[in-house]
């Protein structure tokens, strides 16, 4: 597990990053079920659904400390995040998360909702933004984005087999540094060890964060024709083991959409 404290991104980004842990994914049958028990689970869903909350893709939030219940579901907008929490009483609370900001959605006794706004400045983010994100995506191309960190040697090694494997399978091969590193210590490490200057930037934004790249390094995520493919690969493969985890990944990615 990586340390939690980072000079690269704004505290609340870094809160909205490194506090959601990493776990199975939650189906939509799930989702609907853990709703089913809280109070104003109507109001709930009607938010849900004009918040665009994605259900089917939904992740699991390991449980409170008293029991309070959590997913996190991606929307149809890059960078846009859904928080759904279920206290043990019943109550509910919705977020709506981006790297401009937080917008809290709460149910009051008679289903009132309240709703909430935390902005963050503009310009706070760096490195692989969510903005970067989608125009790296939208070449359309094939490959593989690896979080690295010099404080964990084996995902340095991951980046040399991933370079030769990708070179193999024709695949691009996107570099990003674990934002909670020491930058100075990546910085002599990648030239020790070869990797590219582009391999320094830290990975910024919600998106990949919220898939849960921030909880280990190495991870991986794949993409393809303009989106982000499966989930995200953890740990150490040699470079049969990942060939086979990649193509596993991509093959199951959807047909393009067709107007």
């Amino acid at each position: 597990m990586n340390t939690p404290d980072s000079p690269r991104l704004t505290p609340t980004l870094l809160a909205l990053a490194l506090s959601i842990a990493v776990s199975a994914g939650a189906q939509e049958g799930a989702v609907r079920a853990m709703l089913d028990g809280a109070r104003c689970a109507d109001a709930a869903r009607r938010q849900l659904a004009a918040w665009d909350a994605n259900l089917d893709s939904a992740l699991a939030d390991p449980p409170g400390p008293e029991g309070t219940r959590g997913v996190r579901a991606p929307t149809g907008t890059l960078g846009v995040w859904v928080q759904v929490l279920v206290e043990p009483g019943g109550a509910v609370s919705l977020a709506r998360v981006s790297a401009t900001g937080r917008e809290r959605f709460e149910l009051g006794s008679a289903c009132e909702a309240r709703t909430t706004s935390e902005r963050v400045p503009a310009g706070a983010g760096v490195g692989l933004t969510d903005d970067a994100l989608a125009s790296r995506l939208a070449r359309g191309d094939a490959g593989v984005i690896l979080v690295w960190s010099p404080h964990m040697p084996l995902s340095v090694d991951q980046y040399s087999v991933l370079a030769e494997v990708t070179r193999e399978m024709g695949l691009a091969l996107v570099a990003v540094l674990d934002p909670a590193a020491d930058a100075a210590y990546a910085q002599r490490v990648a030239g020790e060890r070869g990797l590219p200057e582009a391999a320094l930037q830290p990975l910024g934004g919600i998106e990949l964060a919220f898939r849960g790249m921030t909880t280990h390094a190495p991870s991986v995520q794949a993409f393809s024709g303009g989106r982000l493919v499966g989930p995200v690969l953890y740990g150490y493969r040699a470079a049969d083991t990942a060939r086979l985890a990649i193509r596993g990944v991509l093959d199951q990615r959807p047909p393009p959409v067709r107007p």
